[in-house]
Parts: C-alpha cells; sequence; structure tokens
C-alpha cells in the first residue's frame, strides 16, 4: 500500500494484509501554502472502509489556500478605489456519509466531521479536548441516541447531544481499534487483532451527562478467522472477517452464544455490510448485493436493473441507498426493486435517504441534496451550505483607519494619495468564530506614460474568378479591424457562388488581419442536376410502368469557417456554425430557443439554419446581411451580423440576452447600445463576442471589452456584483472605480463563471469567480474587476504576467497559447484537463505538456489554438494536428475508448483509426462542448464526436460517437413516398448508387396529373413534399363515344380538390372504366 502525498516528498509504502482495512498515516501530509483535503483512489475520495484486496496507492489531494486580497493589489498615488475580498468558501472534501433517522454525519477527507438534520445547517463536530497535534478523525458512526468516531489515535470517541465535545472511550487498556459501528443502543468495535468489542450505551432516562458505553465482552470468531467489521441491528450482530466470509451473532447472548457462518457461495467474498431494521444488505468484490433477512442465514441475490454493478450501500431503517459503478444512485427496500432515484447529471460514490430528500457525495468529495417528488422523480441536486461568511471589522493604512463599506460579500474603501512605493494594509475580523489579523499588501504605482504607437494597416484583394463585379480593395487595420464581407455577392453564369475562400478554407470574417491576404470567390455549376427530374415523363392510361424520379443534387461548394459548441450544461447540448454562404446553422438541444430557428421543438438532429434578425424589428438591416461569428453558451447564443451589431437568442435569465429584458426570444435580438439600454432600435457594435454559462462577453467596435449578464461572481468585470440586462464596459484595472473608462482588448472568452481577455500588447487579464484558480493570478478569490493572469515563470510576482495569443475559458479552468507559441492551463483540473499530467489545480499558469514526453514539466505543447471546454480540452499545433486530454466519460476525446488522459493525444480521423497508424484529424478550427467536440477539417467540413444527446453531434442520429463523424450538412433528398394525382405509386426502389428511385405508375385517366414526392433530408427529420413534377398518361386510342376523352377530363378536373373518400371512390370507378373501354 503506497500513500503517494503529492508534494514533491517520497510515497510511504506499507504492507497490508489481504481483507483487511488499511490505517492511513497518523499525520496528514503538509504542502506549503496548500490545504490537504484527503486520499485519493483515480481521482476519487477514499473512505477507508473497504478491505484491500489488490496493490494501490492513494494519492494526496491539496486545495490552494485561501485568504483575504485586495483587488486591486496596486493602485495610483492619486489614490484608488480598494475592494477587501473574503477568501472564497472552502467546501469540505466528503469521503464518507452516514444517516440514522433524520440525523446525517458526515467524514471529511481531512478527518473532520460534520452533523445535520435534514433541514438544518452542517455544524463541525469539535476535536476532543487536549488532542494532540494533527489530530483527526478516520470513521464516524451514528445512532439516534449519539456518535462515535474513531480517531487517528486508533482510539474510540463518543458524544451526544448533551455532551457536544467527543471523549475518549476508556477501554481499560491500550487496545487500537480499525473499525467503528453503531445501533440505537450497542457500540460494536473491532481491534488490530480482528477481536470484535461490544459496549452497551448508557441506561435511558440518565441525567448523567458524562455516562459513557460499558463494553459487554470482546470476543474472536472460530478457528484463525479475523474480523475485520461488525454491525447489529435488532439484536443480531453482523461481522465480516478477513477473508470476506460473514457471520451472525446473538446480541442478546455474546457471552455464551458462538458466531455463526453466512452461508455464500464457493469464492463469494464480502466486502461491506449495511444493517436495515429488517436484515442486513451485503455487497460483495464482484459488485453483487445480497440480502441477508433477519433469523436467516443464507442471502438472497439483489440485483441492479441493466446489469449495473453495485460500488457502495448505506442503509437508514428500512431503506438504503445503493451507488453502482457508473456513479448511479438507487434506492430499495426489502421486497422491492431497486428503482433510480438520481437525475443522470452527476456521478456519485455513496448516498443516504432521509425521508424522501437524498444526500449524496460526488466523486469530486462534493456534497449535494435533493428531494424526490410524489412519483419517485428527483429534483435538481444543491449544494449544502457548510461554511459561514467571514466578517471584516477594520481596515488601515500607515495606522491610519480606512473607512470600510460592505457590498454583497466584498468590503470597499478609498485609498488616500500616497507616495509610491511597497504598503500594508491592516485588516481585522472574524472567521470561523476566532478573531484574525491580517497584512495585506499594496503597491502605489510609479505613473505611466504609454507609448502610442500607430495601428499597422493591411490591404485585403478580392479575386472573383471570371464573377462580376469585383469588389474594391480594402485597407484594415490591426488589431480592431475586421475585413468587412463584400455586397453584393458577384455572380457568373451557370454558377452559384459558395462564398469567400483562402484556398480550400472558407475565410473566417471574424478574425483580425495580420498580413496582406486576397479572398477568392468559389463557385459550383449549375446543372439540370439541380430540378427534380422524372423520365420517362409519359406513359399509358393503364400504369404499371416503370419511371425514375431523381431528386435534385443539393451538394454545392459551401463550407463552414466558425464552430461553437455549447457550455457547461450536461443534457442542454447544441452547436453553432457559420457557413460560407453567410447563414448561421444549429443543431441539437432547443427547449430555450437556443437554436433561433424560431421554435422551441425540442430537438435537431441536424443544422438548421439560424433565422435573419426580423426586418420590421430592425427596418435598418441590410438586404444583404450575413452572420460573421457565433459563440454558444449554456442556454443562449450569441452571433455577430455583417451590420456590425451583436444579436442573442435563447434563454435570458439574467438579462444574457442584453436586450434591457428577462424574457426569452427564439429568434435573434439585437444586443442593446451600451449608451442607449432603453432604445431598441440601437446596439452594441462589436469586432467579437463569446457566449459563457450565464453572462456574456464582446469587443466593441470601440476596443472596449463589454459584458452583460449574471454577475454574482465579478464575472462581469465592473466592479459589482449586480446582474446588468444591457451591456457594461469592464472597467481599466489601473482604474477600477472609474466607470467611464475601461479595459481595450482584443479578444475576449467567457467561462462559467469567469471572464478572460488578450488586450493588444498580448497581456492576459481575467476576472469573476476563481475558488480553483481560472483567474490565475495565484489566488483562490474572486475579483470583480481584471487582474493579471501571473507569469508562468513567476507566479508570485504581480508585476509580471502572462503574454499570449489566445485564450479560452472554461468550466472552472482556462488555456491559453502563449506568446512563444506554448498552451498554457491554469484553475481546476478534474479528470486531468489542464493536461499537464497531473489531477491538481494550478493557481498559476502551467505547460500543456509535450506529448512525446508527459513527465518532463520542462517541456510542453506548441499550439496554434486552444478550446477549453467542460471537462476536457482541444488544441491544435501548428501542423493543424488536433490534440485532446482530460475527461473521456463519452468519447469526447476522439479516441475510439473511453479513457481519460491528462496530458495531450492525437485525435483520431474516423473509425478506421488506430493508436499506432492513426490516420489523425488534421483541422484549422475547434472547439470544446461540455461533452462533445467539434472541428472544421481542412476541406471545411465539419467533425463532431462526443455525446451526442438531443442530436449536438448533428450527424442526424443521437448515437454518440468516440471518433469524429461528419456534420449532415448539404444532406440528399431521401424518397419514401411517390403519388401520381391522388393514386400512391407501387413498387418504390432506390437506384444503387444514387439518390434516385423507381416507380411503378398507377393507373389514370389521359392527360398530365402532378406527381407528389415525399422525401426527408439525409432519412432523418420532418418529411417534406415537392410537386414540381408532370407526369402524362397517354390514351389507348381515340374512345368510341365521341368527347367522352373530355368529359372525363373535365370531371377529373372538377375533382381534383375533394376530399379523400371522394378521391378514392373516383379512383375505383376510373380503373372500373380504363379495363373496360381496354376490353372494346
Amino acid at each position: 500500500m503506497r500513500f503517494d502525498p503529492n508534494n514533491g516528498n517520497k510515497p510511504t509504502q506499507s504492507t497490508v494484509k489481504t481483507g483487511t482495512l488499511v490505517i492511513p498515516p497518523e499525520h496528514n501530509p503538509a504542502r506549503e501554502s496548500f490545504r490537504f483535503e484527503g486520499w485519493t483512489l483515480d481521482d476519487q475520495p477514499y473512505d477507508f472502509q473497504t478491505p484491500i484486496l489488490q496493490d494501490m496507492t492513494l494519492t494526496a489531494k491539496w486545495a490552494k489556500t485561501a485568504d483575504w486580497t485586495l483587488s486591486p493589489n496596486h493602485g495610483p498615488s492619486t489614490g484608488a478605489q480598494l475592494t477587501i475580498n473574503p477568501p472564497d468558501k472552502q467546501e469540505p472534501y466528503y469521503t464518507s456519509i452516514q444517516a440514522t433517522r433524520d440525523q446525517i454525519v458526515g467524514l471529511t477527507g481531512d478527518g473532520r466531521i460534520y452533523t445535520w438534520a435534514q433541514d438544518s445547517a452542517p455544524k463541525q463536530v469539535p476535536f476532543p479536548t487536549q488532542a494532540p497535534d494533527g489530530f483527526h478523525y478516520l470513521q464516524v458512526a451514528t445512532s439516534s441516541q449519539s456518535q462515535a468516531a474513531l480517531g487517528s489515535d486508533q482510539h474510540l470517541y463518543t458524544w451526544d447531544s448533551r455532551q457536544a465535545t467527543p471523549t475518549i472511550l476508556d477501554t481499560g487498556r491500550n487496545t487500537q481499534f480499525t473499525s467503528v459501528s453503531l445501533n440505537d443502543d450497542r457500540l460494536l468495535a473491532v481491534d488490530q487483532q480482528g477481536q470484535v468489542h461490544t459496549f452497551q450505551a448508557s441506561q435511558p432516562g440518565t441525567q448523567d451527562p458524562t455516562a459513557k458505553p460499558g463494553e459487554q465482552t470482546a470476543a474472536v470468531l472460530p478457528g484463525q478467522a479475523q474480523a475485520i467489521t461488525a454491525l447489529a441491528f435488532g439484536s443480531r450482530i453482523l461481522i465480516v472477517d478477513a477473508n470476506g466470509q460473514a457471520w451472525t451473532w446473538d446480541a442478546n447472548n455474546t457471552g455464551k452464544a458462538k458466531p455463526v457462518r453466512v452461508r455464500q457461495n464457493l469464492g463469494m467474498r464480502i466486502i461491506q455490510a449495511q444493517a436495515l431494521n429488517q436484515g442486513f444488505l451485503l455487497l460483495d468484490a464482484d459488485g453483487q448485493a445480497w440480502y441477508l433477512a433477519d433469523s436467516t442465514t443464507s442471502p438472497t441475490a439483489l440485483s441492479l436493473p441493466d446489469g449495473a454493478k453495485t460500488s457502495r450501500a448505506i442503509a437508514n431503517n428500512d431503506q438504503a441507498l445503493i451507488t453502482d459503478t457508473e456513479g448511479r444512485v438507487w434506492t430499495w427496500k426489502p421486497g422491492d426493486t431497486p428503482v433510480r432515484a438520481d437525475n443522470g447529471n452527476k456521478q456519485y460514490i455513496q448516498a443516504v435517504s432521509v425521508g424522501s430528500r437524498i444526500t449524496a457525495i460526488g466523486r469530486q468529495g462534493s456534497i449535494v441534496a435533493w428531494s424526490l417528488d410524489a412519483q419517485g422523480k428527483p429534483g435538481k441536486p444543491a449544494r449544502l451550505n457548510i461554511n459561514t461568511a467571514p466578517t471584516l471589522e477594520s481596515a488601515s493604512l500607515d495606522s491610519q483607519p480606512l473607512k470600510l463599506t460592505k457590498t454583497g460579500d466584498v468590503w470597499q474603501t478609498p485609498i488616500p494619495a500616497r507616495k509610491p512605493g511597497p504598503a500594508a494594509i491592516l485588516i481585522t475580523g472574524r472567521q470561523d468564530g476566532q478573531p484574525f489579523t491580517r497584512s495585506l499588501n499594496y503597491t502605489v504605482d510609479q505613473q505611466l506614460v504609454r507609448d502610442t504607437e500607430p495601428n499597422t494597416t493591411h490591404t485585403v484583394t478580392f479575386n472573383t474568378d471570371s464573377g462580376t463585379p469585383t469588389p474594391a480593395d480594402q485597407q484594415v487595420s490591426y488589431p480592431y479591424g475586421r475585413v468587412q464581407r463584400p455586397s453584393p455577392d458577384p455572380t457568373r453564369d451557370g454558377y452559384q457562388f459558395d462564398g469567400w475562400f483562402t484556398g480550400s478554407i472558407a475565410y473566417d470574417f471574424s478574425k483580425p488581419v495580420t498580413t496582406d491576404l486576397t479572398l477568392t470567390a468559389h463557385w459550383t455549376p449549375n446543372t439540370q442536376n439541380n430540378q427534380w427530374r422524372i423520365n420517362p415523363d409519359k406513359g399509358s392510361q393503364l400504369g404499371n410502368e416503370t419511371t425514375t424520379i431523381t431528386p435534385p443534387d443539393t451538394s454545392r461548394g459551401i463550407r463552414v469557417n466558425q464552430i461553437s459548441g455549447s457550455k457547461e450544461n450536461y443534457e442542454y447540448g447544441f452547436s453553432l456554425a457559420v457557413g460560407s454562404d453567410g447563414d448561421a446553422y444549429a443543431w441539437g438541444n432547443n427547449t430555450y430557443g437556443q437554436l433561433g430557428d424560431g421554435t422551441t421543438t425540442y430537438y435537431r438532429y441536424t443544422p438548421v439554419k439560424v433565422k435573419t434578425p426580423d426586418r420590421k424589428t430592425y427596418p435598418d438591416l441590410p438586404e444583404d446581411f450575413t452572420y460573421v461569428q457565433i459563440s454558444a453558451g449554456q442556454y443562449h447564443s450569441l452571433a455577430l451580423g455583417s451590420d456590425g451589431y451583436v444579436y442573442a437568442w435563447g434563454s435570458n435569465p439574467n438579462g444574457v440576452l442584453g436586450n434591457n429584458s428577462s424574457s426569452s426570444s427564439y429568434v435573434p435580438v439585437r444586443v442593446r447600445d451600451p449608451n442607449s439600454p432603453t432604445d431598441a432600435s440601437k446596439g452594441l457594435k462589436a469586432t467579437q463576442v463569446s457566449a459563457g454559462g450565464y453572462h456574456s462577453l464582446a469587443v466593441g467596435s470601440d476596443g472596449y471589452a463589454y459584458a452583460w449578464g449574471l454577475n454574482n461572481t465579478g464575472q462581469l468585470g465592473n466592479n459589482s456584483s449586480s446582474p446588468s440586462y444591457a451591456p457594461v464596459r469592464v472597467r481599466d484595472p489601473n482604474s477600477p472605480t472609474d466607470a467611464s473608462k475601461g479595459l481595450k482588448a482584443t479578444q475576449v472568452s467567457a467561462g462559467n463563471y469567469h471572464s478572460l481577455a488578450l488586450d493588444k500588447d498580448g497581456n492576459a487579464w481575467a476576472w469573476g469567480s476563481n475558488g480553483n484558480g481560472e483567474l490565475g493570478n495565484n489566488s483562490s478569490s474572486s475579483s470583480y474587476v481584471p487582474v493579471r493572469v501571473r507569469d508562468p515563470n513567476s507566479p508570485t510576482d504581480a508585476s509580471k504576467g502572462l503574454k499570449a495569443t489566445q485564450v479560452s475559458a472554461g468550466n472552472y479552468y482556462s488555456l491559453a497559447v502563449g506568446s512563444n507559441e506554448y498552451a498554457y492551463a491554469w484553475g481546476n483540473n478534474g479528470f486531468g484537463k489542464l493536461g499537464n499530467n497531473s489531477s491538481s489545480s494550478s493557481y498559476a499558469p502551467v505547460r500543456v505538456r509535450d506529448p512525446n514526453s508527459p513527465t518532463d514539466a520542462s517541456k510542453g505543447l506548441k499550439a496554434t489554438q486552444v478550446s477549453a471546454g467542460g471537462f476536457h480540452s482541444l488544441a491544435l499545433d501548428k501542423d493543424g494536428n488536433a490534440w485532446a486530454w482530460g475527461d473521456d466519460d463519452h468519447g469526447q476525446l476522439g479516441r475510439g475508448m473511453y479513457i481519460q488522459y491528462s496530458y495531450p493525444v492525437k485525435v483520431f480521423t474516423s473509425s478506421q483509426s488506430t493508436n499506432s497508424a492513426g490516420p489523425w484529424l488534421n483541422a484549422v478550427q475547434i472547439s470544446a462542448g461540455n461533452h462533445h467536440s467539434l472541428a472544421i477539417n481542412t476541406d471545411g467540413n465539419i467533425k463532431a464526436w462526443g455525446y451526442n444527446n438531443y442530436g449536438r453531434l448533428g450527424d442526424g442520429t443521437t448515437r454518440e460517437s468516440t471518433v469524429p463523424v461528419p456534420v449532415a450538412f448539404n444532406l440528399q433528398p431521401v424518397i419514401s413516398a411517390v403519388r401520381f394525382d391522388t393514386s400512391p405509386a407501387k413498387s418504390l426502389n432506390p437506384v444503387s448508387n444514387s439518390n434516385s428511385v423507381t416507380v411503378t405508375t398507377p393507373a389514370h385517366q389521359p392527360g398530365p396529373v402532378r406527381v407528389s414526392v415525399d422525401y426527408t433530408m439525409g432519412g432523418a427529420g420532418s418529411t417534406l413534399t415537392d410537386k414540381s413534377l408532370t407526369y402524362t398518361y397517354t390514351p389507348l386510342g381515340v374512345l368510341p363515344r365521341a368527347g367522352g376523352e373530355g368529359i372525363l377530363l373535365a370531371l377529373a378536373t372538377g375533382m381534383t380538390g375533394m376530399g379523400g373518400v371522394l378521391a378514392s371512390r373516383r379512383h375505383r370507378k376510373e380503373i372500373h372504366r380504363l379495363l373496360h373501354a381496354s376490353h372494346e
């Protein structure tokens, strides 16, 4: 058994007998500036309550120590407004949980115990009086009357409501214990020699608060069996030994009765047991559950649906909650079938129930709770609020008191004018019920004189390739200028215009211009294949003739220049793209209208066009309006139009659409002008947009960064925590209290609760949530104004910062391409999404590892583009190779399997790729969604892979894919039915290697009839009907009765518009007459 402290020290090693419990080191490891959270196995909390069956390495998990911070931590000598931020709440990292009736107890990885009732806040159980330094708890047990714990000194401690501080249970000898359990009136513990000790609780009604349980007996199992765990219900005790054999024992006669062996299948090894009020629930090493009913010695198998394997079970009274190996939660009572009790959005390691409310520990150690409704449907999980907010009581500079004003969760104070140089701000207050004093460093800056360099300008020319007219050259300035898509589009006889390209790549009009360039028109020839065809188009009135129907060829040379995968939400995923034709496309979930097609049709399995903004609402909308850039948020979307305005659609909580409203919109609406937020006719003009989880960002045409939407963690960067329903300027880091100034940026990126930006000098800035270090400023405190992302080589030097060419904000973490071309990452590192061959979070940028040397921290991945998703990351290198790392639970790494990587691996190009030989995906753009990935390959088409619920991959299915699959653009019509007039054709047969079909014509009166063709695009989605074809029925000869044909044609004409019953009746009569005529 190895314990890796993950702090630079060598792992320690101990030998553990197979089938016994391992005891962790008596003292938790230490690491400067970090807080030990617990021991992990495979990045999940480890609770030390499962027997060891194989060699294992447990790794220490660390969290950056949070402290009070100043924002900004420097300012001008003329004075400034300062924000004093309390430390972010550091939620406990839970490893185990127990419940009895309405009482819940939880144990954290660093050995703290919290207790709470169903409707109350958790409270920490104090450590024993005079406990030695480093003391912590290893196990906890609860009953309706009292609690017990196993300490790191391997002694037992008990307490109850009358005596809240645990006291040692005097066993009368120097016995060390390895496990403890409680039922209503009995405590059971197992010592290191494998003996079972039973203690009787103090007599009910006793008034002595110091009364402790008294030991009844200590017993051993028959033969050489060594007890590992023991528990009880009623008068029955169950013991599990080191060989996985279960035993039962009469609790009322422990002195005379001997334990009885439970009948188990050959080779069965029990590793966990829980007591219900009618029996015991047993879990074996193969993931099978068993139920041992009262007074029986033979357990019966308990199977989860769909062959799921059990991982952990916790019982309370008559019900158990079982967690399977996939992290799903099931409720079960004896005699019932297990029922799913979670909503599938998160994976759990343990769960308990109190009434209809479920409390569970996630795989990242967080604790959440939800309720089941009357039908057993689970509600939305909510985190438990553990910590109390700290209080700031005073602040002073140079011994002079500062005036404090509390705003939300932070305090603000004006800083008086002062000479440049270092200073210390002394603060006092109360935190966790204790007084504190802190000295925070502040620097008064020298006055800066900024260089004013003229912007560089580049020339863009257009090659129409024989089309007309030829657009005039454009002079585009850097960094804020953009190429304007020429209007009108050129035309060329016999061709359709596909868009402007550079080589085979559709040009992205949202990008800054860094060099002179030429854009070339691409064309698709107009041929007769662009129309529906029928051949032959005439035949006998008797029918029964074969004709071929061919749909138009819809494949054009339109390609894609922009892609974006939705943020954060597991279930409501969707995707966006901009085509070279200037249209925006969307697919996936549409619950909130985030696809912008004017509906809330629940899903779209293939791309649909985003509607053009309404011309009646916006009369100034250009006739040739196109989309330039798109960005997918969590439930909303942003776009940049060719008119320069920002548009938004989808869900609108907290004003994330920026239209001075909170009402959702299913079509694009214009984001308001920051200077006229109540005027719907005006809008924000911008050069780039980015949609976050619940907020939005843009780089205005004036070069300033703007933000709107939710602002609970300061993600708008306007020195406030209030939401904004219209754009506001992100503050200037050097003048954070001056609303007239702002951060000038060339690129912005919105994460779930934080924001990133680059200024024109390449400096990286960040603001918003920072509990995982996602701001990269070597802190865990949120910031309501931009702070500089630290220099990876000098993370403790606030005067230095990261220089970058691109940034990308993800789910509590960040990525960047440094000016040295290396990829950098910082923030939360769950599933290894930082790519630095680790699972530890980082509060300053670290290099993403070189795939060829993942253990060498001095090397790194050189990249041209990065994209931060929910739990995985993507990058492109200079050769166009796509790389991925992080979580792979739905195949989002594109490796043909489900294996997470903590360093970059190449993405497959298709299902034909192999690990050893490839071929590998070559791309020009990538986008990491929450659990899916998108890329534009070198021919300008989109590939998608990963999770595919509601069709977010856009391939016409809901099947997830572990390798890239084509997004179904330019779908071909698939014919499903044909009707001649109202009569269905017979024998519809596809023609091989084409989209054509052959059909057999029905009989009909002579003359032309309309041919109706039902079809779907790509064989999926809504059925469409084409009515452009005509088929002519020819007569057999001149009929005997003059004018008869004319009469028949007149009748046919008159009946064409009648209902189905008349049409059917006419058809029968028609056949009869035709047959009669043929016999004449």
